[in-house]
């Protein structure tokens, strides 16, 4: 019965996490005054713009950058919240939180999946640019169902890498 009562209490604490982020990531009076979201897209689009910049000197395109918004020519994109990787990094948090483990743990996943994603979601960003520069026709797809897909499945990896290697579960 205590394996019920824990397996109801994880999944309770992770479906809560969950709304929680959501709430904090998508609610008026909290995205005016902290947009983790916009913020999150401005720090991608800056670091993408920076590998593209190398790129764009080796391979010679032409490139430019305001705001969140990067282009070569005719072909723009802009890095909005919903690509700025917080959602797969909430649900990756949630999942952390909730898992019965100890506290020191739980934070060696944090950071390991706070900085895991990021770096995913740059890499992301960089290589959709590419696409969409060199092969237009197919950005739209990729961008939707490949490089979203990407991200979720490399933050179910991470987690699962997490609690298999640090998470130190209590025994049963």
């Amino acid at each position: 019965m205590k394996a019920y009562r824990e397996a109801i209490w994880v999944i309770g604490s992770f479906l809560f996490l969950i709304l929680a982020f959501f709430f904090l990531l998508s609610w008026g009076p909290i995205v005016d005054r902290f947009d983790v979201g916009s913020g999150l897209a401005k720090f991608t689009a800056w670091m993408s713009y920076g590998l593209l910049k190398v790129l764009s000197e080796v391979v010679g395109f032409p490139l430019h950058k305001n705001g969140t918004i990067m282009g070569s020519g005719a072909f723009e994109v802009d890095v909005a919240p919903a690509c700025s990787g917080a959602v797969p990094m909430s649900i990756y948090l949630s999942a952390v939180l909730a898992y019965p483990a100890t506290w020191a743990s739980r934070r060696l996943g944090a950071g390991l999946g706070i900085g895991v994603i990021l770096i995913v979601n740059i890499l992301r960003v960089t290589a959709l640019f590419l696409i969409g520069l060199y092969f237009k026709q197919i950005f739209h797809e990729t961008h939707v169902y490949v490089a979203q897909s990407l991200v979720i499945c490399v933050a179910v990896a991470l987690w699962l890498f997490w609690a298999t290697r640090y998470a130190d579960a209590p025994q049963r």
